[in-house]
């Protein structure tokens, strides 16, 4: 197999924590993406939580989570002499990610047509609130503002409570995604023609394509979909969704008719095996028992029991039981669970990378698909500030020790 079905290429990588995901995932593809940091590092280092609360921008597993297989230089593109070595570094790459506001780079010669001048196959991926155009380009932005400018917000959550934000960072990782997306379809476009582009993602247009369903019920019967949080649906009445037991919460989808009729029948022969008293199990013919004709009282008194019975099980006794008996009760996992899950172990899922000291070694997600042919895989840790620097400065770029030393005096790397 070779390394990735983009290894060769280069990139620097210029985003704060609103784009840190796309360099990621193009480095798991097999680019070479060099995040470029502030002197005395990026700023988003200090964002928590922090190995073993250890607060130090080296132990942020924020930064580590989402940086893994970049190499890391420092260097103040804010400066006349970082601008000319940024410079230099396009000469030699293929991509540049960022997500300054729009017009940043371009006030510093370091934008989309300055890049073009100096390297014409360069792809400028940007990644902002709103975009790059529009009278919202300027306006700043963070998840919680894109999710709720984007439609997302409006229907996450409690029916009787506000909003709230979908966690962590949902829109973000889709965004970085798209972002990653279009990069990669850029250089398709650029390997027939020759040409490079600017890739211009809108964090708020990704969320707002994520609820089409939404805006098509609103489009044609002029009808908001409001928050279910636990509750499904069903015509007139409400079930529940998610269920508590005895250490966490499974989703078992309290219905009625054909398609539910077994599923539901299983659930009373399991309660009868275990001498479980319920309402449940006056019911004798399944397929004509549906949700939808019932009294409320009697939804509530069916739910109430159901919950009771529950509550005697741990999630994975009900997950497991319930594959067995066709009950169809799924695990709400929490990151325990999820890194001792057979599925995922079995396909090899998890890495384990470990810090040059030796220190500390913490397990990643390693893949974000598999190929037959190519192994797209997370493969390094995050990397130190200025990790790099000598291999760039001065095995790349042929500076001397004495350069890099003077340059870093006067605060430019």
């Amino acid at each position: 197999m070779s390394q990735g079905l983009l290894s060769g290429y280069r990139a620097l990588d210029l985003t704060d924590h609103k784009g840190f995901v796309c360099g990621k995932i193009l480095a798991a593809l097999g680019i070479d993406v060099m995040k470029i940091e502030k002197p005395g590092g990026d700023p988003d280092r200090n964002i928590p939580p922090f190995y073993q609360d250890r607060k130090d921008p080296e132990n942020s597993l924020y930064w580590a989570a989402f940086n893994t297989d970049k190499r890391s230089i420092t260097l103040d593109i804010q400066s006349p002499q970082g601008q000319e070595i940024f410079k230099k570094l396009v000469k030699n790459v293929d991509f540049v990610l960022e997500s300054h506001e729009p017009g940043f780079l371009d006030d510093l010669g370091l934008g989309y047509q300055s890049l073009c001048d100096i390297n014409p196959r360069i792809i400028l991926t940007s990644i902002t609130p709103f975009g790059q155009t529009g009278p919202y380009a300027h306006y700043k932005g963070s998840e919680l503002i894109v999710s709720a400018m984007g439609g997302v917000l409006l229907t996450n959550g409690d029916p009787d409570r506000p909003p709230v934000r979908e966690g962590p960072d949902s829109n973000y990782f889709q965004s970085n995604a798209a972002a990653a997306a279009g990069t990669v379809l850029a250089h398709l476009y650029r390997e027939k023609t020759g040409q490079g582009q600017h890739v211009d993602v809108s964090q708020q247009e990704v969320a707002a394509s994520r609820s089409p369903s939404n805006l098509l019920v609103w489009m044609f019967d002029k009808k908001l979909i409001h928050r279910s949080g636990n509750i499904r649906n069903v015509g007139a009445r409400s079930t529940r969704q998610f269920w508590p037991c005895k250490d966490g919460a499974v989703f078992w989808m309290f219905a009625g008719g054909r398609e539910r009729a077994s599923v539901n029948q299983a659930l009373a022969q399991w309660m009868r095996e275990v001498n479980f008293e319920s309402p449940f199990l006056n019911i004798s013919y399944w397929e004509a028992f549906d949700v939808i004709g019932l009294p409320k009282e009697t939804i509530n008194l069916y739910q109430e029991s159901i919950g009771r019975f529950f509550m005697k099980f741990t999630k994975k006794e009900l997950a497991e039981e319930g594959v067995k008996r066709g009950v169809e009760t799924c695990m709400a996992n929490n990151p325990a669970d999820i890194l001792e899950y057979v599925q995922l172990r079995e396909r090899h899922f998890w890495i384990d990378l470990e810090d040059p000291d030796g220190q500390k070694t913490l397990t990643n997600p390693k893949h974000f698909f598999l190929c037959n042919h190519t192994e797209n895989y997370v493969r390094r840790r995050a990397p130190r500030i200025g990790e790099n620097n000598d291999d760039v400065y001065i095995n790349e770029l042929g500076l001397t020790s004495m350069d890099v030393a003077v340059l870093k005096e006067a605060g430019v790397i």
